[in-house]
């Protein structure tokens, strides 16, 4: 009789569904940031869609729980809070494309001792800032800022004026680096002018004698609005930004997009550690819109921490640091000696976005 009772109890705990595997996905639903995450998180989802096809984490499904905020740094540090409480068994998390939001992120992952993959805040000063256990799946604005300054050059601008930003990480950082970069690459700065979202902006002096315009914009709307006063003084010349521009729907019917160029994630990459068809085309079957750069670095990210989390070590962060070799769609992912990848930058231009003109790995970085 014993033996009767004890069978079915057995078989119960044999059948049992594994307990999903926990990410949380942080992405903004609303505000500025929100055209850059939707798109990231949708990317995310399909690396995750991907995954458990093939049977999960070591026989465990992945479950992605997404903590939204509204692009302002309180709201992600209150929505890392609340998925922290709520959600103890997160193992690790993912997400966000601004500098600074990612910093109000990680120090919340990192103080609960969680590891924390951006999929494409830029900024390669965040590793530093917060520790071991946080890694770029992109670029660093260092490398995109040398991108720019190359392409400028090759184009035969010699002289340029920069623009920025001064209330945001990323922005300051962008023209910080690419003024370095565009002056070791024998270009002269002729000046450099600061703004604040909202407010009227400065215009730089002697445009006429510009043969460019440098401007680091948080969005595309930011630089549209900087861009229609550089044009209403007069000047026709190129203008150049970095990855915060990359909103082509934006750009899309507006005369504002001409002679305007930026610098972006590359989707799907070319070259070396790119990935292959067969990543493409799973990525495209598994994503719901029509997948650019912010939804291949959102598929990128999340198939860099499976993999660290596959490996069943126990210390996802030094696995993540010496093992990670993730051929992505936006470029590989390695990080040796850093927790920043090697990846090439994409060369857009905003009247006809979805024609790169060039894809970049600069030579000389910042």
């Amino acid at each position: 009789m014993k033996i009767f009772r004890f069978l079915p109890c057995l078989l119960l705990i044999v059948s049992a569904p594994a307990a999903s595997m926990k990410i949380g996905a942080v992405y903004c639903d609303s505000g500025q940031q929100r055209a850059l995450d939707e798109p990231s998180w949708r990317g995310a989802q399909a690396a995750v869609a991907l995954r458990n096809k093939a049977g999960g984490i070591n026989g465990r499904p992945v479950q992605l729980v997404r903590i939204p905020a509204d692009s302002t740094r309180a709201s992600v540090t209150a929505a890392m809070r609340s998925a922290l409480e709520a959600h103890p068994d997160l193992v690790a998390f993912v997400g966000l494309s601004d500098s600074d939001l990612a910093l109000a992120a990680g120090r919340e992952a990192r103080k609960a001792g969680k590891v924390f993959v951006t999929s494409g805040a830029t900024s390669p000063l965040l590793p530093n800032q917060l520790g071991r256990g946080f890694f770029l799946a992109c670029f660093g604005d260092n490398v995109q800022a040398a991108a720019a300054a190359e392409w400028l050059r090759s184009r035969g601008a010699g002289k340029v004026a920069v623009m920025h930003d001064s209330t945001k990480m990323y922005t300051r950082l962008l023209s910080r680096y690419f003024t370095e970069a565009f002056q070791a690459a024998g270009g002269s700065v002729t000046d450099r002018v600061a703004f604040r979202p909202g407010e009227p902006a400065g215009l730089p002096r002697d445009l006429s004698s510009c043969d460019a315009v440098f401007l680091a914009a948080e969005s595309q709307d930011e630089a549209a609005r900087v861009i229609g006063k550089l044009r209403g003084a007069g000047f026709r010349g190129m203008v150049v930004g970095g990855d915060g521009y990359d909103n082509p729907a934006a750009w899309q019917g507006t005369p504002l997009a001409k002679n305007v160029y930026y610098t972006t994630h590359a989707y799907p990459a070319q070259g070396p550690g790119a990935a292959d068809r067969a990543t493409l085309s799973a990525f495209r079957a598994n994503y719901r819109g029509t997948p650019d750069a912010f939804s291949g670095l959102g598929f990128d990210a999340a198939r860099v921490l499976m993999d660290g989390l596959a490996r069943g070590g126990k210390d996802l962060a030094r696995d993540l640091q010496a093992r990670t070799a993730v051929d992505g769609v936006t470029g590989p992912v390695r990080y040796a000696r850093t927790r920043v990848p090697t990846k090439p930058v994409a060369l857009v231009e905003a009247e006809r976005p979805r024609n790169v003109l060039r894809q970049i790995t600069p030579s000389q970085v910042p």
